[in-house]
């Protein structure tokens, strides 16, 4: 196994034997999608959608900072990461400075996209591009925000602390947001949206594989 966890046969290898299935495991760490956003510099595994525009973000004390852009998802050009499994959990810790709207979303497209949003007050839940309030008076200026990915049925939950977690009313199933049925040749990314005026500081990102 070579230092960043890739394994090698050695030059002596007959490439016409089968690899014995026994093979010793690798010491290295794994690959992490995980962001605690330190330093200065957005991680190169987060990519904008369409726009990239440096005046709308700042990666600085351990948040990435972005600024709101419109009031729909439609418009708000998020920032997304491709999800390295089949199944998994994607968490992320929000702040929200002046009349701001965070959120965690599934994203294919400026025109397929579902998730789970929230402000200073209450939360939203958009189903493809239909959003509406799902709780009043739940939220506060610090806030955490959950996808559950399980075979492409997703759940979404919200938090106060961070512990305690509470499932939304809404699910969502996914399967079918990919190319055969939507074109553009796109994937369904985990993205991260800030709407309206002020600015959402992303504190922490956690992504956890569900290994069946």
């Amino acid at each position: 196994w070579t230092d960043d966890g890739w394994y090698k046969l050695p030059d002596s290898f007959d490439l016409e034997e089968p690899v014995p299935m026994s093979l010793p495991k690798s010491t290295a760490d794994a690959y992490s999608q995980n962001d605690s956003f330190d330093g200065t510099e957005l991680r190169p595994q987060w990519k904008f959608f369409k726009e990239y525009d440096t005046s709308r973000f700042e990666v600085k004390d351990g948040s990435f900072n972005l600024k709101g852009r419109g009031n729909t998802l439609y418009e708000s050009a998020p920032v997304l990461i491709m999800p390295s499994d089949h199944s998994y959990i994607a968490e992320v810790e929000m702040e929200f400075e002046g009349d701001a709207i965070g959120g965690l979303v599934m994203y294919y497209n400026d025109e397929t996209f579902s998730g789970i949003l929230a402000d200073e007050n209450d939360l939203y839940i958009n189903l493809r591009g239909w959003q509406f309030t799902s709780e009043t008076g739940v939220s506060n200026r610090r806030f955490f925000l959950r996808l559950k990915n399980m075979n492409n049925t997703v759940d979404m939950y919200y938090s106060r602390d961070g512990n305690t977690w509470i499932k939304s009313e809404s699910s969502l199933e996914v399967s079918g947001f990919h190319h055969n049925a939507l074109s553009g040749f796109m994937s369904l990314r985990i993205g991260l949206v800030a709407l309206g005026n002020g600015v959402v500081r992303f504190n922490q990102f956690n992504y956890q594989p569900i290994y069946e």
